[in-house]
């Protein structure tokens, strides 16, 4: 398994205020389109399966259902540039920042924005959690200078059937 899994720290983070430009609001369903297939390419999907497992699909139904968040610019405020989703209990996963805007802090920005409604919607006693793919620096970085602390993961309790654990 090539990913790490964190677990949000205890402190309710600060939030931060979006850089001059920027515009922080909620993805649409209508988004899903754009995100998709970059979300595909951060983890190694390819097209045709992609298309076969309808990604974009998949994303819309996570974006209507969730609260996910997205960083867009003043001069195209209908296009992400930056997102973030919540996914169910509270794990949190899916960020992406395009490059020419990389190095603003945009990542961060979304990261403590979804870690406070999740502490907001469940109590600070819900720590949200995170998988992060070995060789994303990136992101690896970002979760370890916002106090996210590595976890184990047990494989034997993340897939089961109705027949119990496999």
């Amino acid at each position: 398994f090539d990913h790490y899994m964190f677990i949000a720290p205890t402190s309710k983070p600060e939030e931060l205020t979006v850089p001059q430009g920027y515009i922080l609001g909620p993805l649409l369903e209508d988004h899903a389109e754009a995100i998709a297939p970059q979300w595909a390419e951060d983890v190694g999907v390819p097209d045709l399966i992609m298309k076969d497992l309808n990604l974009v699909s998949i994303v819309g139904a996570n974006i209507t259902e969730r609260p996910c968040f997205g960083i867009f610019t003043e001069s195209d405020p209908n296009t992400p540039i930056a997102w973030l989703c919540i996914y169910s209990a509270g794990s949190i996963g899916m960020l992406h920042v395009k490059e020419g805007h990389r190095g603003k802090g945009l990542g961060r920005i979304l990261l403590r924005h979804c870690l406070k409604v999740v502490q907001d919607t469940h109590g600070m006693e819900c720590r949200a959690q995170a998988c992060c793919q070995k060789f994303n620096a990136g992101s690896l970085n970002l979760l370890f200078s916002e106090g996210w602390e590595l976890q184990p993961i047990n494989f034997k309790k993340m897939f089961f059937s109705k027949s119990g654990p496999q």
